[in-house]
């Protein structure tokens, strides 16, 4: 993979994973300065994703137009991923702004599909780097496993709604955030397969 499109890669996954922490801190501990922080992450990504893909097309030789289509996918890939995680945010400042309170063990979830959301999408500037195919196998299987988790908590959310502990205009939110969530990580592991697609076969 060419090295400067590997570094504007890198550039927008820094951002990105930045602005998905200020989102759980927002959810967490929610505060003006964190909101007002992950704005300016919002503009900061849409600008260096416009320029990735801008470079890309530049790099791009007029006799091979197939060459491009593979990093114009992922430069794609990582901008859903942004409005996922806008998504959070909006549900989040909304949460926040309407004093809405979940159940311990709705926070509980969420603090568990938020890490782990992180926690993969961290991986990417190094998988960007190596282009290591058991570090990409890795990101798959835990990435999987991570999907299958937040439907559960869907389902028991659902539990929870008849049971009466959770309230149901609350429940919108709760499960914008999961899903949001749930497309950080799909998003993650498209990016993943595509970067592995692009390395040397071995």
């Amino acid at each position: 993979m060419d090295k400067e499109i590997k570094g504007k890669m890198i550039l927008v996954c820094q951002s990105l994973m930045r602005m998905l922490e200020l989102a759980f801190e927002g959810f967490r501990r929610p505060s003006e300065e964190s909101f007002k922080e992950a704005e300016e992450f919002e503009d900061k990504i849409h600008q260096y994703s416009s320029e990735l893909t801008s470079f890309i097309i530049s790099q791009s030789p007029s006799s091979e137009k197939e060459w491009v289509k593979p990093y114009l996918s992922i430069a794609s890939t990582l901008d859903r991923m942004a409005y996922s995680i806008e998504g959070i945010l909006d549900r989040v400042r909304g949460k926040s702004e309407n004093h809405i309170v979940f159940s311990d063990q709705a926070v509980k979830e969420l603090n568990v599909v938020f890490q782990e959301a992180m926690r993969l999408l961290e991986n990417l500037p190094n998988l960007i780097t190596t282009q290591d195919r058991l570090l990409a196998r890795r990101i798959g299987e835990e990435g999987r496993s991570m999907l299958k988790i937040s439907d559960g908590y869907s389902e028991v959310h659902e539990e929870r709604l008849i049971d009466g502990i959770c309230v149901p205009k609350h429940s919108p939110i709760y499960l914008g955030i999961i899903e949001s969530l749930k497309g950080v990580v799909v998003h993650t592991l498209a990016v993943s397969g595509k970067i592995v697609s692009l390395s040397p076969k071995s």
